[in-house]
């Protein structure tokens, strides 16, 4: 099985064809919002629903709408903080 590539993956998505540094910076940012957001360590290892809010911040953040993102992605927003919140994550630096 092929392994997830997630810089791969948001230029796909994205439509990025190019190498562009400040992408890395871009991903690295979501992650910490996401991460924020829900509470808990997440991992950007497989797709899914962080990877694909991951990907909707960045291009917004790309696009220069970075602050329509939580207006237009409020519902999505909720459903991952609560299904995170279900799962009984682990805050960075903590155990159960």
């Amino acid at each position: 099985m092929e392994e997830f590539d997630l810089k791969a993956y948001v230029k796909q998505e994205c439509a990025i064809t190019w190498d562009d540094t400040s992408l890395d910076s871009q991903i690295e940012e979501a992650k910490a919002y996401l991460r924020d957001i829900s509470g808990t360590s997440i991992s950007f290892d497989a797709p899914g629903t962080a990877t694909s809010l991951l990907k909707n911040r960045v291009r917004y953040d790309r696009n220069g709408a970075l602050a329509l993102f939580e207006t237009d992605f409020r519902s999505s927003l909720l459903r991952f903080q609560l299904s995170e919140g279900l799962k009984g994550g682990v805050l960075d630096g903590e155990s159960k």
